[in-house]
């Protein structure tokens, strides 16, 4: 067939398809599913198995799993590994036994046969990936914990398959783990060891070109996989693993992650499912209708040992019930590797003509059954989520952001976009003040040409900026009554950059607006750019919880923090503040971003920090004559900026009532 009836008819379905099934209540990845069965060969045979096809399929498999690995929450990870490993291994072991067990004893298949069709259903796809982001929850804990698992559970799924056909073959076990250790060292050198440090030097060189840094991240993607594939592993390994390298260097705030992010689930994806529907065939069992009977038990089977590995895990770790059914959903859809592992003991005669179509028949069941599940559990766990914790009300999140100084204006743009919440109606407010004089009407044009370039420039298409200015006698007026009109929630304000000691700045505009405005101040000074960010210190005056503003700066570095994929490190000489930030954090489920250093002495700190713009260095301050005013933290923060000029620095001043 053309390749362009096959593009044009495969941007057909994805365009509508998801529309018109999702009017009569089928989810939209069903839709697409199912669109798949019916026009590919054992449908109404509108599209073959053409080479076009298996490459755009293909990249949407890889793709899918690159973005799992790009989006997980390393922290998180870390975090919660004991349960990931658990999980993971629960959703191997439980497949692979009870499919071992009825392949051979039920089903009379050989032991190979049995060991094989085992390995296969303990393997599983995130095809509801996409639908995590879509319901808000990409970010919980669960969903990094079920990510982590299934890829322990997918790389133990094709270790035993890599080992069953070696000794199919050879029959030899020792040669085999050998060669398959050697492989696995040998990827994992080149994964961890060459393409961090090779993507860190590209990305910086071609910084701001989002064109050639998109096409550079594709390279990596697929490099990644073809170097798993000639070490005789699987492709997909590749592809997460390459996800996971680049998680720290690609922000997904940054312009370059919301492109990855908006192509993948545009185009790629979708034709991975699709593909995936291709696969059914349902004539068979009218030609044959005892293969029933083998489908229905790889149905059973399927279904009941992944929800007994979730059970086992709820069991043990004493999940919801709705983390318990995300697991199952989220495990219980096989695709590519389940048909790869399948077709290779086919080609080598250990399985069946029969047993690789009710393998391919059993993806899309499963992966049907699928949305329903992770749908209605994703929406109880986000509604466990919002009624969690403290009841109150919640303040609506509204960023103002004078702006001045062009070197300073992308930095302070970039920064807002990063602390802002996930609320994509509620827009950002740039700001410029015009004082009186000349040209008045020349100067407000002029500078929302230069915001709008910073605008265009960080290409936020899904923020919306609510640009204005303002006419007053002085920056502070303009300042203070923009910020009292919005009811702001953070005034969000740029240092130059140059080597002005940061006291000096308290003689205008910061010391007015410190007096006149009770809203939260966060005043930036960013020599680099924040995804080359390493390392994130936070000092804090004492006696900081019993400000009004405690939660909300603390609420917003967790934000920071969870973006940059990064610890803070918090130092205070009170235990009591420090215990309270934990307490916080342990409320708000964010505490895992927090790493509290206690009874630091000044040569501890000066040892911790380091000359360097990769450290991030916060200082929590107050306003004089507030209860946490403290003179001799004021003197330590002047000194340390002063001696840390090249490090990126943030001085958040809290709200005050």
């Amino acid at each position: 067939m053309e390749p362009v009836i096959i593009i044009t008819l495969l941007l057909v379905i994805i365009l509508i398809g998801p529309v018109l099934f999702e009017r009569i209540r089928i989810p939209a990845i069903v839709g697409l599913l199912l669109s798949g069965a019916l026009i590919g060969q054992h449908g109404f045979n509108l599209i073959g198995g053409d080479l076009e096809f298996t490459l755009l399929g293909t990249m949407g498999l890889l793709y899918l799993m690159f973005l799992a690995g790009l989006e997980i929450d390393i922290i998180d990870f870390l975090d919660n590994k004991i349960k990931s490993i658990f999980i993971g291994l629960a959703s191997f072991l439980v497949p692979f036994l009870l499919g071992f067990l009825v392949s051979r004893y039920l089903l009379d298949y050989s032991m190979y046969a049995s060991w094989l069709i085992g390995a296969m259903l303990s393997s599983h796809t995130l095809i509801s990936y996409p639908l995590m982001g879509r319901l808000g929850i990409i970010n919980k804990p669960i969903v990094t914990i079920i990510v982590g698992a299934t890829i322990i559970a997918d790389v133990l799924a094709l270790v035993s398959m890599e080992l069953i056909i070696d000794f199919a073959e050879a029959d030899d076990a020792l040669d085999s783990m050998m060669g398959l250790l050697l492989n696995f060292l040998g990827f994992f050198a080149v994964i961890f060891l060459v393409i961090p440090r090779v993507s860190r030097l590209f990305l910086n060189r071609y910084e701001g070109e989002l064109g050639v840094q998109y096409i550079f991240v594709l390279v990596i993607l697929f490099l990644s996989a073809l170097i798993a594939h000639l070490l005789h592993l699987e492709p997909i390994l590749g592809a997460f693993f390459s996800g996971l390298v680049l998680n720290r260097q690609i922000i997904n705030t940054s312009p370059l992650y919301r492109r990855i992010e908006f192509i993948g689930n545009t185009l790629f994806i979708p034709v991975f499912l699709i593909s995936i529907g291709m696969l059914a065939n349902f004539k068979v069992y009218l030609d044959d209708p005892r293969q029933i009977w083998l489908l229905l038990v790889f149905i059973v089977v399927a279904l009941a040992s992944k929800y007994l590995a979730a059970l086992l895990s709820r069991i043990i770790f004493r999940i919801s019930g709705a983390e318990t059914n995300l697991v199952f959903g989220m495990s219980v859809s096989r695709a590519a590797s389940a048909v790869a592992i399948i077709l290779i003991g086919f080609n080598l005669d250990i399985v069946s003509e029969s047993v690789l179509n009710n393998t391919v028949i059993l993806i899309p069941i499963t992966s049907i059954l699928r949305p329903y599940v992770t749908a209605r559990a994703g929406k109880q766990i986000l509604l466990q989520a919002n009624n969690t914790v403290f009841r109150k009300k919640k303040v609506r999140q509204k960023l103002l952001v004078p702006i001045a100084n062009p070197e300073t204006m992308g930095s302070l743009i970039d920064f807002t976009i990063m602390i802002k919440e996930d609320d994509h109606e509620q827009p950002v407010y740039p700001l410029t003040v015009v004082t009186g004089g000349d040209q008045v009407r020349e100067r407000i044009d002029n500078n929302r040409v230069e915001v709008r370039k910073v605008l265009d420039a960080v290409q936020a298409d899904d923020i919306h900026f609510e640009t204005s200015s303002r006419i007053d006698n002085s920056i502070t007026n303009g300042i203070v009554k923009a910020a009292e009109e919005l009811v702001a929630t953070g005034i969000i304000m740029g240092w130059n950059t140059g080597k002005m000691p940061f006291y000096r700045l308290f003689g205008n505009v910061m010391s007015n607006l410190l007096k006149r405005s009770e809203r939260m101040l966060l005043v930036l000074k960013t020599p680099v750019e924040f995804r080359k960010i390493r390392n994130i210190h936070v000092f804090c005056t004492d006696d900081a919880e019993y400000e009004e503003g405690f939660a909300l700066w603390l609420d917003t570095l967790s934000l920071l923090f969870s973006r940059l994929k990064i610890k803070g490190i918090f130092y205070s000489e009170s235990s009591k503040t420090l215990d309270a930030i934990l307490r916080h954090g342990k409320n708000n489920n964010t505490a895992k971003y927090f790493e509290l250093y206690r009874d630091a002495t000044p040569q501890q700190i000066e040892k911790e920090l380091h000359h360097s713009p990769t450290d991030l260095l916060i200082f929590i301050h107050s306003r004089r004559k507030t209860v946490s005013f403290n003179k001799k933290f004021e003197q330590f923060m002047n000194q340390t900026i002063n001696q840390y000029g090249n490090n990126n620095i943030l001085v958040i001043y809290p709200e005050q009532w």
